[in-house]
């Protein structure tokens, strides 16, 4: 039976692998056993290997030219002819692939190895992994053993000394090692290839800061380094107002085009801006420089509201689009010593406050906004005519745009308009146009006005007191505490218990203030940030102060800054964090989608934003970066 199964597994053997069995002993005879690699695995040559020797050990050894040999070493052939060494000489055992024989653990022949699942012999039980040999138990009172990728791992103590392993660098001592560290043996040490380290001490305070103050210290931001003003932009940008010409005219790194960009996008500016105004579709941006160039303009230019921009292909033609800021202009009579104050865009008019040459105003006049006479068939497109508005009692502080008409505020509190006046915008008792800038009356003669609010055709003003007033559209209740007629002509105060007004906004439909105390209240019709089911109301209504940062985290979070667009709200907390709320016309709100958002929303902006300025369908910001 045993010749039998030595036959079978020769056969085996010679149809599988390339093997050689060597054996040593008391005589001199080799038997060698040959096969051909036909593409099997190596495991296929184990398996043959263990079959061999098996059937060896049944039969009592091996029969080669000079009599009968004991069995003592086992090698197999490795990829490169070379032989691999598989166990110690004349100790090693090798496993049954369906059980014991001899006392020996059972084996499993892998992709790669044999392996042995049980102990033999009392010896541990070893794996033939994919690099080499692994012993699992303790193999005659030794440590465990592992033979890895690139040396001898023991786990285990081995005849009373420490558990040692051989790395790809050296050996590694990890437990006592027979009384040679004398008292100090029972501590870790770990053995280089040069001898064993000392043992750890506990640092000193004078040794850890010594240490501390040799350390490296990365400076990232110098130490005179300043915050950097930039702009980022958001909204419908098909028209060019965001100043972005890649995202009209694809170049070579866009594959197309863009209507819309939902997130802020930050726009390359050489210098600092200080001012930025939106109108319908066009956007104008300026700067406190003493440069000759102070203002620049970006988007629609159908009524030259950005002045004329001259082509370049005809310098006798100017462009209808500007798709990225180019400059304005302005007939200044000391360019180097004038510096630009505010910029305000209406629908299609623009106004230009300076610090010493007044204010300027260029666009479509048809109603008398840009404070010069109306001229019956003018033309507007590719227009030269800047106008410089004059006869104000007072410097002109501030300007502000609606619609179709305008708004100036003087030094010494007091307000003029012009422009279109049917829903009694204009604040000067009766509704008609007007084209020279006049003063206004009513409840707000003789106060101390501080600030003056518009976009559509509602207008409001904060006295320094903190009193409010309004005039012009009703249509949507935003006047409705104090009359039931839409349309008011004069300046009315506006009887509200809301503490001290700071700060106020109009939009096409409803209005926003803010008090000393940092609350936002809303009146008027739409999303008004309260939630759906507030679509329409006469008083003014709290949006709760949480909603725009406040917690037990920060207490002293306060909103301090008031912007509207014509269906659309902003407000500025002091933490330099800008809340949007309303309808969300082709993404002017910025938050990333196109829904309309019904309560305050943070923007994500990468720096602390300073203003904010809203349009009919698109935003600019003025932000500060954080380092």
């Amino acid at each position: 039976m045993a010749a039998a199964r030595s036959a079978h597994v020769t056969n085996a053997l010679t149809s599988h692998c390339e093997s050689v069995l060597l054996c040593s002993g008391e005589g001199t005879g080799r038997s060698k056993v040959k096969g051909w690699q036909d593409g099997c695995s190596r495991a296929a040559c184990a398996a043959a290997a263990v079959e061999q020797r098996l059937a060896l050990s049944a039969g009592g050894g091996v029969s080669g030219s000079a009599g009968t040999m004991a069995p003592a070493r086992l090698l197999l052939t490795g990829s490169r002819g070379w032989p691999r060494l598989l166990g110690p000489q004349r100790e090693l055992l090798v496993q049954g692939l369906q059980g014991s024989r001899r006392g020996l653990g059972g084996s499993q022949v892998g992709q790669r190895g044999l392996q042995a699942l049980g102990p033999r012999r009392g010896l541990g039980g070893s794996q033939v992994g994919q690099r080499g040999l692994q012993a699992l138990g303790p193999q005659r009172g030794f440590g465990g053993s592992q033979v890895g990728q690139r040396g001898l791992q023991a786990l285990g103590p081995q005849r009373g000394l420490g558990g040692s392993q051989v790395g790809q660098r050296g050996l590694q001592v990890l437990g006592p090692q027979r009384g040679l560290l004398g008292p100090q043996r029972e501590l870790p040490l770990q053995g280089l290839s040069r001898g064993f380290a000392k043992v750890a001490k506990t640092r000193s305070s004078r040794e850890v800061k010594e240490v501390e103050d040799s350390a490296p210290v990365f400076q990232y931001v110098g130490e005179r380094s300043k915050r950097k003003e930039r702009v980022f932009v958001w909204g419908f940008c098909h028209a060019g107002a965001l100043g972005i010409p890649s995202f009209v005219k694809p170049d070579a790194g866009w594959k197309k085009g863009r209507r819309i960009q939902p997130t802020p996008y930050r726009l390359d500016t050489a210098v600092k801006i200080s001012s930025a105004a939106c109108g319908y579709g066009f956007t104008l941006i300026s700067s406190k420089t003493t440069d000759i160039t102070k203002v620049w303009g970006m988007g629609l230019n159908k009524d030259s509201q950005l002045g004329f921009q001259r082509s370049r292909k005809d310098q006798t033609k100017g462009y209808e689009y500007v798709l990225e800021p180019s400059p304005i202009p302005l007939p200044l009579d000391t360019p180097q010593e004038t510096r630009i104050l505010q910029v305000s865009c209406g629908r299609a008019h623009s106004l230009i406050l300076t610090d010493k040459e007044g204010v300027f105003s260029m666009g479509n006049n048809s109603y008398g906004q840009c404070g010069r006479k109306v001229t019956e068939g003018e033309i507007y497109s590719e227009s030269h005519l800047i106008h410089r508005l004059q006869k104000f009692e007072g410097r002109v502080v501030q300007i502000v745009c609606g619609q179709d008409h305008s708004l100036f505020r003087t030094e010494r509190g007091e307000v003029y308009s012009c422009g279109w006046g049917a829903d009694g915008q204009t604040g000067l008792g009766h509704y008609n146009i007007t084209s020279v800038p006049t003063k206004l009356g009513g409840d707000i003669a003789g106060v101390n006005i501080v600030q003056v609010a518009t976009y559509g055709d509602t207008c409001l003003a904060v006295s320094d007191e903190g009193d409010l007033f309004g005039w012009g559209n009703s249509e949507y209740m935003q006047l409705a505490s104090i009359t039931e007629t839409t349309q008011v002509n004069v300046p009315r105060h506006l009887p509200f218990k809301i503490g001290k007004i700071k700060d106020a906004a109009c939009g096409g439909t409803g209005n926003a203030v803010v008090n000393e105390e940092g609350n936002v209240f809303v009146w008027g019709y739409g999303i008004l940030g309260k939630g759906p089911n507030l679509m329409e109301t006469a008083t003014p209504e709290l949006i709760p102060p949480t909603l725009f940062g406040l917690s037990d985290f920060s207490p002293d979070t306060r909103v301090f800054r008031i912007r509207c667009g014509l269906s659309q709200f902003a407000a500025l907390n002091n933490r330099g964090e800008l809340f949007v709320w309303g309808k969300n016309i082709r993404g002017c709100l910025g938050i990333g989608r196109m829904e309309d958002q019904y309560f305050p929303w943070r923007v994500t902006i990468p720096g602390e934003v300073v203003d904010v300025a809203c349009g009919v369908d698109h935003m600019v910001t003025l932000v500060k970066s954080f380092i």
